[in-house]
């Protein structure tokens, strides 16, 4: 047999079968590919998958937790109030950085109560008398401690899944206290100023005047008594002139004892139209049925009634002038007296000087008027606003 051809038949049936086991080989796969997308999902395959899922979510979801936790905390820790939670046994359960500085505690505090953590004797009195019927609605309180002033707001808040406690929000106002102190201070002392020069012109002129026709007096000659008497007539007045100025001023000037009552509005209203009879252009109306309100009747009778001569003087020289008074209740049940006129109204830049002692714009008066009627206003925790229009008139709203 010729060896070379069977080792050529050999060789070539190796290469025939190579390539046919690559062929197969390269089916299988294909198949086996084809099988791997086409084939069900076995359920231990959908539980790791989920489970994978269920983990990622929770990972993702604890990381945002973590990151608004260090935004709150970052926020709390750089403002200026004190933040603070107590529960229901008034045990601190938190706090801010501003709160630790206020009152100089140290970070272990959790769970320790008020006395425990050394607080000023006021705020535990303070923090002590808050039970939960006082927080239906958040309520304010100003704190004076030996060396600073707090303004603190109380609020309900649950703090734990199944935990109520109270929420204080501290402002250290100290600074500002300080500060509308030494404004005030500062604006009573020009009003002292300008009330002791109003005082000294007054005087002055009224001096003036007496000494005036004392001379007079003294230097007629004759025995005309009418002349003498006129003269000392004009005396007695600028007497009782001054009389009255000192009288506004003590008024102004001294503290004021309240004797409250009841007041019916239509006796109160009768009252006032007693002390102003004969006055066409001036009209009173009720607007309500028994209406009533507490307050000193001679102090607020005074300060209505000089209000309504205030607008009496003001529709002088008015062709059809008017005056309406009004006794009423607004929508908070609070009283209200108005008193509304037509007359010349007064100029932008004077009205935010009217209660100023001793302003007037009037060639004959005090300037105390009103003046008195604020201080009688905020004796009683009323308020009294003035609205004109310059050449429109002006309206007086007392609220109590």
């Amino acid at each position: 047999m010729d060896y070379e051809k069977i080792k050529t038949l050999v060789i070539g049936s190796l290469v025939v079968v190579g390539l046919l086991l690559i062929v197969f080989i390269a089916i299988v796969r294909k198949l086996k590919k084809e099988f791997e997308n086409t084939r069900v999902v076995e359920p231990d395959d959908v539980f790791y998958q989920n489970l994978k899922t269920a983990l990622e979510k929770q990972h993702n979801l604890t990381e945002e937790v973590k990151r608004r936790e260090q935004f709150q905390n970052t926020v709390l820790n750089n403002i200026s109030v004190g933040v603070a939670v107590f529960d229901k046994f008034k045990k601190l359960r938190e706090c801010n950085d501003f709160f630790q500085k206020l009152f100089s505690i140290g970070d272990n505090y959790i769970g320790k109560t008020i006395v425990e953590l050394g607080f000023p004797p006021e705020f535990v009195e303070f923090v002590r008398s808050i039970n939960y019927s006082m927080l239906f609605n958040p309520f304010e309180k100003q704190l004076n401690l030996k060396d600073k002033i707090l303004l603190i707001r109380v609020s309900k808040i649950r703090f734990l899944a199944d935990a109520d406690g109270i929420l204080l929000l501290i402002h250290d106002i100290t600074e500002l206290e300080n500060a509308k102190k030494r404004l005030e201070l500062k604006n009573r002392l020009e009003y002292i100023g300008e009330m002791s020069a109003n005082m000294a012109h007054e005087f002055k002129n009224a001096i003036s005047t007496v000494k005036g026709y004392a001379q007079m007096i003294l230097g007629d000659n004759s025995e005309d008594t009418a002349k003498s008497k006129k003269y000392a007539g004009k005396i007695l007045k600028e007497s009782e002139n001054i009389n009255e100025v000192v009288n506004k001023f003590l008024l102004y000037a001294k503290p004021l004892t309240l004797n409250v009552e009841e007041i019916g509005v239509n006796d109160f209203a009768e009252e006032l139209k007693g002390l102003f009879e004969g006055k066409d252009f001036l009209n009173f109306y009720v607007n309500g049925e028994n209406i009533t309100f507490k307050g000193d009747r001679l102090l607020l009778r005074q300060c209505f009634g000089n209000l309504i001569i205030n607008a009496m003087e003001s529709v002088r020289g008015v062709d059809s002038p008017s005056v309406e008074v009004f006794f009423e209740k607004d929508i908070n049940g609070n009283f209200v007296f108005r008193v509304k006129d037509n007359g010349k109204g007064i100029p932008e830049d004077e009205i935010t000087r009217v209660f100023v002692p001793f302003f007037t714009t009037k060639s004959e008066g005090t300037g105390l008027g009103l003046a008195i009627c604020e201080k009688v206003m905020a004796k009683h925790n009323g308020s009294i606003e003035i609205k004109s229009e310059e050449g429109r008139g002006s309206e007086v709203i007392v609220r109590l």
